[in-house]
């Protein structure tokens, strides 16, 4: 998103006698919304820190550098020097944010995912046993795939990684 197409947002927030308002972009609200209610609503702040929400627009953002949707929800890896796994978790991010705006199904075939990551099929599945294995991903319906919480969580760690010059 381009500075201009930035997101205004408008809050306003009643809890007790504390109150809460503010307009703006979003990413100068947000982190003030999340604020006032870890200082107003104190088991907010606790379950902030326990429970994993993962930042999807965020995580959209990094990946962008790694992979693409085209109009018609076709996904496509943009950097092929990236390890099976790693590409493979990619794809089914990709898939996962393509269903959510109704551009595809939100999990993808082994043909799909060979043909994406571009490696044989036998080797994808080889691959989607040990991403199982680990709870990165889980079967969606018998031939698919798509990316668990934990795995969207491994996701963001190496994309990190990635970006603090990492190994891909």
């Amino acid at each position: 998103m381009t500075q201009a197409e930035t997101l205004q947002v408008s809050v306003r927030i009643d809890i007790g006698d504390m109150h809460y308002q503010g307009d703006g972009p979003a990413e100068e609200i947000v982190p003030q919304v999340m604020k006032f209610l870890s200082q107003s609503v104190p088991a907010y702040d606790i379950a902030r820190k326990l429970v994993y929400i993962p930042d999807l627009a965020g995580l959209a953002d990094k990946v962008s550098e790694l992979a693409r949707m085209t109009s018609t929800g076709q996904l496509l890896l943009t950097r092929i020097n990236l390890a099976s796994e790693k590409a493979i978790i990619v794809l089914l991010f990709m898939a996962q944010l393509a269903g959510r705006m109704g551009k595809r199904e939100d999990s993808l075939t082994i043909e799909e995912i060979s043909t994406g990551v571009g490696r044989a099929p036998k080797t994808i599945r080889n691959v989607l046993v040990q991403l199982q294995r680990l709870g990165l991903i889980d079967r969606a319906d018998r031939g698919k795939y798509r990316i668990t919480p934990k795995g969207l969580m491994q996701l963001e760690q190496s994309l990190t990684e990635l970006k603090n010059g990492g190994i891909p």
